[in-house]
């Protein structure tokens, strides 16, 4: 599985998770093994879990840079992205350029080219910090 599929995975399982005040892990993992609709590697697990070990200081992040934005404001879509973005940074290590980019794209699959736009102007306030 590439990379960005892996990605696409774990946002899936995300976003299917931010449905729930405390998600189960393993259920929703389980559930989606069942059903089949989503697939899994590692990675896709690793991000999936990670983001939701690290949710509370991610969204702190989010918060920080969403400029007199409630993040309860933004859709579960921009929300889910963002999470992934500074998590692959922060914890992950990734480039922030690719972690941008990447969540960008998904946002442009999955909401509109204006939630992709709001969420790069989060995503680039985070990155003048991060330099």
């Amino acid at each position: 599985m590439k990379r960005s599929e892996s990605r696409e995975s774990a946002f899936l399982l995300l976003f299917e998770a931010s449905f729930s005040d405390i998600p189960d892990k393993e259920a929703i993992l389980s559930a989606s093994s069942e059903v089949g609709e989503i697939l899994t590697d590692d990675y896709s697990v690793g991000v999936f879990s990670g983001v939701i070990d690290h949710q509370e200081q991610i969204d702190a992040e989010i918060a920080k840079h969403s400029l007199k934005w409630n993040t309860k404001r933004l859709s579960r879509v921009v929300l889910t992205a963002l999470r992934i973005a500074i998590y692959e940074s922060q914890f992950l290590g990734l480039d922030l350029s690719v972690a941008i980019n990447e969540a960008v794209e998904l946002i442009k699959k999955y909401d509109t080219q204006k939630a992709a736009s709001f969420a790069n102007g989060i995503l680039g306030g985070f990155a003048k910090e991060e330099v």
